[in-house]
């Protein structure tokens, strides 16, 4: 009988034995293949949340007169929410005012001399100093003229800063304002509500990176809630600083859907 000599790598090369290289593109495929199965046959579960959620502040200083909303109160956009005492902002506006009057005067007197010095300039009765006298006196009043207009605006725009509207139709969710609160917009103002979007809420669902893999923004997707079948789009992939994703989807609201509320979200 004939020995048979084990199998050995080292008697056909000196060298170790190489892992074999997977072909390129072979994982890849795999794994864009098990992601969108993933995802086209899943259905998250998800909790319903406020839509637009943010907080509201005036950028102005001043002490609140007037608070015209309660918590759980629905406003619509442009309403106002609460007021500051106007009675500075209003006097800044006269005074301004009245310096825009005056300096008007002014330029209307500035430019009757101007064309007056012109016109005997022009006869050689005036000479070149008086008429850049004559010029530098209008140049002048006109940019006085503008500065105060400026500041007109600027007085404007804080009087009607002082009162808070709705950013849109909304949903009171807290009340920080009081009257008699003193707002200073140096510092970072107060917040003086916290408000949603009256129109719609989030269904968000935690998922997986793979999952996430298979999703794209805008993609249809389907929201399974209180019996009802409803047809969304795909509003926010979020990702945290601990890699967590979350899936956000936009629904109309109705009278019997709440925040906190459990759903589902399925993507066909």
């Amino acid at each position: 009988m004939i020995p048979i000599k084990p199998f050995s790598y080292a008697s056909l090369s000196s060298s170790p034995p190489r892992a074999r290289r997977p072909l390129p593109g072979f994982a890849f495929v795999i794994t864009c293949v098990l992601a969108t199965s993933v995802a086209h046959a899943a259905e998250f579960p998800a909790t319903l949340d406020w839509s637009g959620r943010i907080s509201l502040a005036v950028p102005v200083s001043g002490v609140v007169d007037q608070v015209f909303v309660q918590a759980g109160q629905r406003v619509g956009k442009g309403e106002v929410l609460a007021s500051l005492d106007a009675t500075l902002f209003k006097a800044s506006v006269a005074e301004q005012r009245a310096d825009m009057d005056r300096l008007a005067e002014e330029q209307a007197d500035a430019k009757r001399d101007l064309d007056r010095v012109q016109e005997l300039y022009a006869r050689t009765v005036a000479s070149t100093t008086e008429l850049d006298a004559a010029r530098l006196r209008f140049a002048r009043v006109n940019s006085g003229l503008a500065a105060v207009q400026a500041r007109v605006e600027r007085a404007r725009r804080q009087l009607a800063e002082s009162e808070l509207r709705a950013p849109f139709d909304a949903v009171i969710l807290q009340r920080q304002a009081e009257p008699g609160m003193v707002i200073t917009s140096q510092c970072q103002p107060a917040v003086m509500f916290t408000v949603a979007r009256a129109d719609e809420l989030i269904a968000r669902a935690r998922i997986t990176p793979m999952q996430a893999l298979g999703l794209q923004l805008g993609g249809e997707v389907e929201v399974l809630l209180d019996g009802l079948s409803l047809n969304s789009k795909v509003r926010a992939l979020t990702v945290d600083a601990e890699h967590r994703y979350s899936l956000e989807v936009a629904i109309p609201r109705a009278a019997t859907f709440m925040p906190g509320q459990p759903a589902s979200i399925r993507v066909p």
